[in-house]
């Protein structure tokens, strides 16, 4: 389903008597027959959106991220279908390299995301958060942000570099230096990567103030994508810098003509937008002038924001048309503009910023004055807010629509035929400046370092009464975080404006600005990016979601017998095994299905499930879980972010270099009441794994799987993170001193031990003889049966094996004896820590079925340091979240107070408060304190 198919929420007809009397025709009976059906589909697929607001727009590893999520239907009213929000980060290749749920209650859910160095790596990351219910409609309805991640290394390199473009020929100035702003000589190696392909590799070296020419030419043919230059230290390799080159030649911007409805048709008049792309996916500000096939010029064109524009033209019979454009480096690119069609119809709307009606002109050349019925649809907010049936008085029908009958967001048309075909569609905004008003007032604009700060809160709706409602508030530094310009958007643009269009929106709250410029930048990015295909046979089809709505955490599965086929009236039992520890029952229907709800609040837990029959014995059968199905989706191309240290702004370069040791004093443990630092207390570097029974010592082993990494690996089995993660671990053939060719497993050349919670595998293992591999093959059905989520870690000792021989080398005479030749004639252990902590007793019993769901997030409290005495205190604050407060709820007055304390150093802070009524309202508010430094 295409974004924005026709998904409605049930549809409320708003002044209905009002809005047919508009149309020139009433037909009444078709028109609510149609209106009718869109209510009818839409009560049954309703929409949800997702926003998250964040503590800040990028981060170092080490971070957290704090947020808050806002759960809401189309019509921006709290969403009752979901309890639980999946959240995902994404790496630059659009890998999910982590999955969160966290729970939600009336709409709401906040939480942290944890960025460990253990799976975050410098680059561009892309936060995806959903629901269940929302996969139904394709993943472009998923919230999705991407920022930039630094890895605070003491040795990056801070990059100056200028390139100059011309034709193919690209000649950059580099200018290498340390955080430190020390420069000197480097011995580099240098790779031109284009969209992770190589084209160039060479030698280059920066003189003693770390400076360098590099000039290259591309290659003439190759388009480009991602084009980078990666400088690499020869003497340090992992002292690396990544180097984006925007060269933008004319074949490598990417323009686009998008007539307003659609298509250009011959005879009508045209409102066309147009964007340009440059080869990084960002807009680029073109100029040029449109031509007819006589070279006369029509009109004149030049972006107004973000690569994006409007012009007018007539298209006439018989004509053709071409855009002659100017790039900004002076480069010259013709584009045709689409081939105008000899008849068709078009939607024209004019809607100015300050008036009360919009002018929405249907042209149809094919029509003439009482030649048929056609329908005109306005929906919003998943709502029919305007419908007319009309005949066209020549080939045209022009209504002046009042604003009043759509609330504030985007406003769709739809324009059909007699048989209910969509023949063109036009989206337009709408703005009744209605939006929650937010006033942010603190005692004084100036406070002192670690002053307590308060915050009053006060919100009202646009008739100024009071509003009680849930507000999430980030402070930040501005001397380290860089608020203005960033790429968010805030809850207003977000669900308003970009949830209801295509693809990427760079700077989405410039459009809301409510000033002439912005008003037709809006238009733009409308015409542009809100193509939207209505699907409309499907509301004349059964409704039959893929994915279920998680009103509450619920475990769905079906009983089979033998031969697959579903077993009736089996009793179920379902044991909790994980922090809480309970029982439930229930009785499979006709079609063998069952399911348990009415859980209690669960952070971890194990469910054996098993099903028995009149007699109370285990059924020989299976058991089946309604698992869901979180198998990454695809997110189609990443905006890549451009890195921190090149040409870095003096913000970002504070924030870097204060964080590192911020983070380290940032367990709330480490002070006292007074704020003050404890004595720093030594921590071992060694990775180690709970609850491990590893002869030498919990991490002391030649490699360290940690429980991370197993998290990550998620249902992958066992002997799968084997293969991938354990350095040397294969599977080949071998000879025992029987001369019997058998497959095993090794570490390089020795065979290797399983030993699961300090009990060897090999305990369980009875030979049978003259059977080929079945040692191999006992082995393997444990490693393929247990799931990675189900290992706390894993230890391998490969060097140090001295008490595990002793201790387990008996149990396995066959084993012991064969430890005489060289390849296989020793032994690697590996140690493997189950979250259970019972040792390798999985066996595959029938009729039971062991189900582990995701476990819900666990909630972390952030960190505020309080300083209730003046005085003179140990230790530097040097926070970049100076605040978080993701639950602040008005009371019926629409107020609330918040405070916290400042840091050390004397700068101004950002206050940025967001949220809504939960009842169709939202609103966002700014506000700044400076502080003098003094204490």
């Amino acid at each position: 389903m295409q974004k924005q198919s026709l998904v409605f929420k049930l549809a409320v007809l708003f002044n209905f008597i009002t809005i047919l009397a508009i149309a020139q025709t009433p037909a009444p009976g078709n028109i609510n027959q149609l209106i009718t059906k869109i209510g009818t589909y839409n009560s049954s697929m309703p929409v949800e959106k997702v926003f998250m607001q964040f503590d800040k727009p990028y981060y170092s590893t080490g971070d957290t991220i704090w947020f808050k999520g806002y759960l809401m239907s189309e019509s921006v009213k709290y969403s009752a279908l979901s309890s639980r929000l999946y959240v995902e980060l994404l790496n630059d290749s659009n890998a999910v390299v982590k999955r969160f749920v966290f729970p939600a209650n009336l709409g709401l859910t906040w939480g942290s995301i944890p960025l460990d160095a253990a799976y975050v790596h410098e680059g561009t990351f892309t936060i995806r958060a959903y629901t269940n219910w929302m996969r139904n409609f394709g993943e472009d309805y998923f919230f999705k942000q991407g920022f930039y991640v630094n890895n605070q290394g003491d040795n990056t390199w801070l990059v100056n570099a200028r390139p100059t473009v011309t034709g193919n020929d690209v000649k950059l100035s580099v200018k290498l230096s340390g955080l430190d702003g020390k420069t000197g000589a480097n011995d580099l190696q240098l790779k031109i990567i284009n969209n992770k392909k190589v084209l160039i590799r060479d030698a280059a070296q920066t003189n003693a103030n770390g400076a360098m020419d590099v000039n290259f030419a591309l290659p003439a043919q190759t388009n480009l994508k991602n084009l980078n230059i990666v400088v690499q230290d020869k003497n340090d390799k992992t002292r690396t810098a990544l180097i984006p080159v925007n060269v933008n030649r004319p074949q490598d911007v990417d323009i686009q003509f998008m007539p307003e409805s659609g298509q250009l048709v011959a005879g009508v008049p045209a409102h066309i937008g147009f964007k340009a792309i440059g080869e990084d996916g960002k807009g680029v500000a073109i100029q040029g002038a449109i031509y007819d096939s006589d070279h006369n010029e029509l009109a004149h064109l030049t972006t107004l924001h973000n690569g994006m524009g409007t012009f007018d033209i007539a298209p006439q019979p018989d004509k053709t048309y071409t855009a002659e454009i100017t790039l900004p480096n002076g480069d010259k690119k013709t584009m045709s503009l689409p081939l105008p069609l000899k008849t068709g119809s078009a939607i024209s709307i004019r809607n100015t910023m300050n008036r009360d009606t919009m002018a929405v002109s249907v042209y149809n050349t094919d029509a003439q004055s009482g030649a048929g019925k056609y329908y005109l649809v306005g929906l919003s907010r998943g709502v029919v807010c305007y419908g007319a049936s009309f005949s066209f008085t020549g080939n045209h029908f022009m209504a002046r629509v009042p604003k009043s009958l759509f609330p504030t967001g985007v406003a769709h048309f739809i324009l059909l035929n007699v048989a209910e075909q969509p023949l063109n569609e036009r989206l337009t905004y709408i703005d009744h400046a209605d939006n929650l008003k937010i006033e942010l007032k603190t005692n004084t604009q100036t406070f002192a370092a670690r002053d307590s700060i308060p915050v009053h809160i006060t919100v009202k709706d646009e008739a100024g009464q009071p509003v009680v409602g849930s507000f999430s508030m980030a402070v930040t530094d501005d001397n380290q975080v860089k608020t203005a310009g960033s790429i968010s958007g805030t809850i207003v643009s977000d669900l308003l404006l970009t949830s209801d269009l295509k693809g990427y929106v760079e700077d989405p709250a410039y459009y809301l600005l409510h000033t002439d410029e912005s008003w037709k930048a809006l238009d733009a990015l409308l015409l542009t990016q809100g193509w939207v295909g209505y699907d409309l046979a499907k509301i004349d089809k059964p409704v039959k979601p893929v994915f279920e709505p998680e009103v509450e955490f619920m475990v769905r599965g079906t009983v089979t017998n033998l031969f697959n086929k579903p077993v009736a009236n089996s009793k179920v039992n379902l044991l909790s095994t994980g922090d809480q520890k309970f029982v439930k029952d229930t009785v499979t229907d006709k079609q063998g299905k069952f399911a348990f709800g009415n859980f209690p609040r669960i952070e971890k837990s194990t469910f054996a499930i098993s099903a028995v029959n009149e007699k109370g014995k285990v059924i020989n059968g299976g058991i089946s879980i309604d698992e869901k199905d979180h198998t990454p989706v695809t997110s189609g191309n990443v905006t890549l972010l451009p890195p921190w240290n090149v040409n870095a702004d003096t913000t970002v370069l504070n924030y870097v270099k204060l964080n590192k040791s911020y983070q380290a004093t940032l367990d709330k443990s480490q002070y006292d009441a007074n704020g003050k630092l404890l004595k720093t207390v030594n921590i071992r570097d060694q990775a180690t794994v709970r609850n491990s029974q590893n002869l030498n010592g919990a991490g002391d082993a030649d490699q360290v799987i940690t429980e991370d990494v197993m998290v990550n690996a998620g249902k992958a089995t066992l002997l799968d993170v084997l293969l991938s993660k354990v350095k040397n671990f294969h599977a080949t053939f071998y000879k025992d001193s029987g001369k019997r060719t058998n497959m095993e497993y090794f570490i390089k050349e020795k065979r290797v031990h399983f030993v699961f919670d300090g009990i060897d595998l090999e305990k369980f293992y009875q030979p049978i003889s003259g059977q080929q591999n079945e040692h191999y093959d006992f082995q393997k059905q444990y490693l393929d049966y247990i799931s990675a989520e189900d290992i706390l870690g894993i230890e391998v000792v490969y060097t140090r094996t001295g008490r595990y021989s002793a201790q387990n080398l008996a149990i396995g005479d066959q084993l012991a004896a064969d430890a005489t030749t060289s390849y296989g004639g020793d032994f690697a252990y590996l140690e493997i820590t189950t979250r259970g902590g019972t040792g390798p007793t999985v066996q595959r019993a029938m009729g039971i079925y062991i189900y582990k769901p995701l476990p819900l997030a666990a909630y972390k409290q952030f960190y505020r340091p309080r300083y209730p005495v003046k005085g003179t205190v140990t230790g530097k604050d040097t926070r970049s979240t100076i605040h978080w407060s993701p639950n602040i709820i008005t009371d019926k007055n629409g107020m609330s107070t918040i405070s916290f304390y400042a840091a050390d150093k004397p700068t101004s802070y950002t206050i940025l408060l967001e949220g809504s009524d939960m009842n169709g309202k939202v609103g966002v508010q700014t506000a700044t304190v400076t502080i003098s430094g003094k204490r």
